[in-house]
């Protein structure tokens, strides 16, 4: 239950790099936009995926439960989108 592990987001112009956050930190700088991070009982959040749903974009990952002994679960966010084109989380 004392996992780091996050979702942190980072974009370039070139699939090899270099890549940076919405601030311009490169991510191998420890950039990175946290996107979300863990809070109360969602511990360790990752394995994202992104999927469209009904005209939203939609953030599916796993955490584990603090509440229910680390257990792994699902989690869902809906995607809005800042400017300048980065992701957020509501």
């Amino acid at each position: 239950m004392n996992s780091t592990y996050r979702i942190k987001v980072g974009r370039s112009a070139s699939v090899t790099g270099p890549y940076v956050d919405s601030r311009g930190t490169p991510m191998l700088e420890g950039g990175g936009d946290l996107l979300p991070a863990g809070h109360g009982r969602h511990v360790g959040t990752g394995g994202q995926s992104v999927l469209r749903d009904e005209g939203r974009d939609v953030l599916a990952y796993r955490y584990h439960d603090a509440d229910d002994e680390g257990t792994p679960k699902l989690g869902t966010n809906t995607l809005n989108w800042r400017r300048g084109g980065w992701p957020s989380v509501q």
